[in-house]
């Protein structure tokens, strides 16, 4: 038992860090769209008029993602890159009677960690889960501290639930990034 919580928690620590570098990796946006506007100032004279229109509407696509980032939570949970993520993340923890989904609600970020085991959620020890929890709690305020690196919201937070198989909340904790 002690060691299927250990597993559970070592792969939730390597997950949130995933995570963590997954919101921070969206900063490659902003050079293809300079090459693209220095293609497009190079082209030809005779094409001149086409290239006007094309570079002026890769201007107003560009001014909607100037930041390179995403507007809300929710349209980053969406985006390919985390729905290929959680796809991982969902068959790494096959087997191991534990799933993850996410879920945002304004600036929170929510990780809701289900034990699809009736049995291991019925004999495990909450404290034991809020201890290691607590022990984890650097890495969901650095989740938190990364978040607006990749989102515009202001004051994010990460919320961790660990749910029975029924839905049932057995533990939450909500992280704020640290003050440094």
């Amino acid at each position: 038992m002690k060691n299927l919580i250990r597993k559970m928690l070592l792969f939730m620590c390597v997950a949130m860090l995933t995570f963590a570098f997954t919101a921070c990796g969206n900063s490659d946006d902003a050079e293809p769209a300079a090459v693209e506007e220095e293609d497009a100032e190079s082209a030809d004279e005779d094409t001149a008029g086409e290239d006007a229109a094309d570079a002026e509407a890769e201007d107003d696509a560009s001014d909607l993602s100037a930041t390179g980032k995403y507007a809300t939570l929710e349209e980053f949970i969406n985006s390919d890159e985390m729905k290929e993520q959680m796809e991982t993340q969902t068959a790494a923890l096959e087997g191991t009677g534990l799933s993850v989904e996410l879920a945002a609600e304004g600036g929170k970020l929510i990780y809701n960690f289900t034990i699809t085991d009736p049995n291991v959620a019925a004999a495990l020890d909450v404290a034991a889960l809020e201890s290691s929890l607590d022990s984890q709690a650097s890495t969901y305020e650095a989740i938190a501290s990364t978040i607006p690196l990749a989102v515009e919201v202001e004051n994010p937070s990460v919320v961790v639930r660990y749910l029975d198989s029924t839905g049932a909340e057995l533990l939450s904790k909500e992280f704020v990034p640290s003050a440094e």
